[in-house]
């Protein structure tokens, strides 16, 4: 596995050496570390969840000074479960970091070319981050079941390619999310995926017309059809919902919980 556990202080999250040898910091946090109590503990960093306000405000500066990175240095999207790509600039500084009213509407996926950090949050939906080495470009995508069936990650590429783009050349890491072992669906979800997928591999028939989908499958499949190599794509196969030492998870938690984020930022140009 690229992906490894690091430490700074209290916080631990998963990064990739490999990236930030080229300049890019990735990241995907763990639940502790902060001081969100239950059912947030610890280190809940949404601020749309029922958690208390301030405390999740003290586990964002902690996450923030992890990197390095001032409240005006990242942004985040509103996450509606869409697949609208959003092109960001130093300008978007802010946004979505201290109130969630003022994030990038209606927005899952984001890129930049500029010094900003990316976030996005996350409890057993996938976390998808793009490097684009030749127009110097990163993203990342929550991917949840919509997302995923709605093939955001093919989204992503298309809006790189505009800029100039190349598929063949991007750099794509899948992050830790529910996993095959765990994501029990049924067959109206599986009937989105047969809308827009030709072949459907990651559904796999359960009793009672029921499915275990594998959004990590799903996910990759968009990507190299469009020509990303499969040498290219780094997946940390952790289950947010069978790892609850590490991860929060929606559906283990019966939809009450806490958030990790996802992180990327170029370091130098």
């Amino acid at each position: 596995m690229s992906w490894i556990w690091q430490k700074k202080g209290d916080i631990s999250y998963l990064t990739l050496p490999k990236w930030r040898e080229e300049g890019i910091d990735v990241g995907f946090s763990s639940r502790s570390g902060g001081v969100s109590q239950a059912p947030f503990d610890t280190l809940n960093l949404a601020l749309h969840v029922g958690d208390d306000r301030a405390a999740v405000l003290e586990n964002r500066k902690r996450w923030l000074e992890t990197w390095g990175v001032s409240w005006t240095g990242a942004a985040a999207g509103e996450q509606t479960h869409g697949t609208l790509a959003a092109w960001l600039t130093e300008e978007d500084g802010g946004k979505g970091i201290r109130e969630p009213e003022t994030a990038i509407p209606v927005t899952d996926a984001l890129l930049t070319k500029s010094a900003l950090a990316l976030m996005g949050f996350f409890a057993d939906c996938v976390p998808v981050f793009f490097y684009f080495p030749d127009i110097r470009a990163v993203g990342i995508a929550h991917a949840g079941w919509k997302g995923t069936a709605n093939r955001i990650g093919e989204k992503v590429l298309k809006a790189a390619e505009e800029a100039g783009g190349r598929a063949e050349k991007a750099w794509v890491a899948i992050g830790p999310s529910i996993g095959p072992c765990c994501y029990l669906g049924n067959e109206e979800m599986a009937d989105q995926f047969r809308m827009n997928f030709q072949e459907t591999p990651f559904l796999m028939p359960q009793e009672g017309n029921q499915y275990l989908f594998d959004l990590w499958e799903a996910n990759k499949l968009p990507l190299l059809e469009r020509g990303v190599r499969p040498e290219n794509i780094d997946l940390a196969g952790l289950c947010t919902e069978d790892n609850p030492e590490c991860f929060f998870s929606y559906r283990r938690e019966k939809e009450v919980t806490g958030r990790m984020a996802g992180w990327i930022r170029l370091t130098r140009s």
